[in-house]
């Protein structure tokens, strides 16, 4: 090597490690073969020498890596942003990752390998969900969240009841989500909530509102829907948890809903008092074996 390229190497070696970012250098093969720690002091990457990025990262980072790789060979740098659990992601928990993080991903061609740099912005997307629009939403479906829902469905049920229309709540639940996140890892739970989003956002009415209440819940609000079209429409959610496909490890994972349903009960119903029925109903769903609907007395 000549002395301005040794000079060189020194230099940027010196600059990587100023970086706060932690930093992979992968090869041909996208196995880490070096890397720099930066202020991830969580991270000992001695455990992913010689690992490949697929096997470092959860499967839902790893279904669009080889895209992800792709375009940056042609159009340079390329990121993608993940929440990792240590159990969706065994060997990142093995180097030191305790705790779910958002990390961002950044990763650019060098040479006849990759550099794939790290950066934790979990603080950033907390402070995210305190301002702006993003408070509107649940960061890991999309859905709009128990915040935004409330004011929607009071002003709903106020319009409803002075123009003598009529409006329904479905509130769905994820059978045994604690269960289902023991056996088969935490990113089992978080994919069953996302393609259950997406399916749902996919095939609702425009009109239709949709949020994430709570960690294993969400709600379906329904406008001019009475009591049997809410029960009919139940029976497609609970089709469509029962038909849907989610897999990690190449495993199947089987999971149902229960679903308590409720229905604007004349002038004196309020949208608090319907949201509470639903929720009454739908524990009923639950104590009586799961995978069914549950909505008020004719």
């Amino acid at each position: 090597m000549s002395e301005d390229n040794s000079l060189a190497v020194t230099q940027l070696d010196a600059l990587i490690s100023t970086l706060e970012e932690s930093v992979l250098f992968l090869n041909g093969e996208a196995k880490v073969i070096s890397y720099s720690v930066g202020s991830n002091q969580w991270l000992n990457p001695m455990i992913l020498l010689g690992h490949a990025a697929n096997e470092v990262l959860p499967e839902t980072v790893v279904a669009s890596l080889n895209t992800v790789l792709d375009k940056a060979a042609t159009d340079g740098v390329q990121q993608l942003e993940q929440l990792v659990r240590p159990d969706s992601a065994p060997l990142l928990k093995e180097a030191g990752l305790k705790e779910a993080l958002w990390l961002r991903l950044s990763i650019a061609p060098s040479g006849d390998g990759w550099v794939l740099v790290v950066r934790d912005v979990s603080e950033q997307k907390r402070l995210s969900r305190r301002s702006g629009g993003q408070s509107q939403r649940d960061i890991l479906t999309g859905a709009y969240n128990r915040r935004t829902l409330i004011p929607v469905i009071e002003q709903a049920v106020a319009q409803a009841q002075r123009y003598d229309w009529i409006c329904s709540i479905l509130v769905i639940d994820v059978d045994d989500l604690t269960a289902i996140n023991t056996k088969y890892g935490w990113d089992a739970g978080d994919q069953i909530l996302q393609q259950m989003v997406r399916t749902l956002d996919a095939t609702k009415r425009t009109a239709d509102f949709l949020a994430r209440i709570s960690d294993d819940r969400l709600a379906l609000f329904l406008p001019e829907t009475n009591r049997e079209q809410a029960l009919l429409a139940s029976e497609r959610v609970l089709k469509i948890a029962r038909d849907m496909v989610i897999e990690v490890d190449a495993a199947a994972v089987p999971f149902t809903v229960s679903i308590g349903a409720a229905t604007l009960n004349g002038v004196e119903d309020t949208s608090a008092r319907m949201l509470d029925r639903a929720e009454d109903n739908l524990a009923v769903a639950s104590q009586s074996g799961g995978n069914r609907a549950e909505g008020d007395e004719a």
